[in-house]
């Protein structure tokens, strides 16, 4: 079963989508994630769905997610405002 993470994340200037997706592109290769989707709220926030092969995945993929958020809460002052997650029970791709 697929595990998803959403969050919203605050920006402290507007936000760079080509530094973002040169960002993004550092998880590509990451064995654990499925997805991920960045999108714009406003000029200054973004929101972001992370899909996991599973919780194990998630789990197994926390560490690097702390890194990650630390250097971006950090260095890059970003605040993320909100942050769920679970498991997924209904997937809208098993019906195609």
């Amino acid at each position: 079963m697929k595990y998803v993470v959403t969050s919203v994340w605050k920006h402290p200037n507007k936000i760079d989508w080509t530094e973002m997706r040169q960002r993004m592109s550092e998880a590509k290769n990451n064995p654990h994630i499925a997805e991920i989707h960045w999108y714009e709220i406003d000029e200054t926030t973004h929101g972001s769905v992370a899909i996991y092969h599973s919780k194990e995945a998630y789990k197994a993929n926390l560490a690097y997610q702390t890194e990650v958020r630390t250097k971006s809460t950090g260095d890059r002052n970003y605040q993320m405002l909100h942050e769920t997650h679970g498991e997924s029970h209904v997937d809208f791709t098993s019906f195609l």
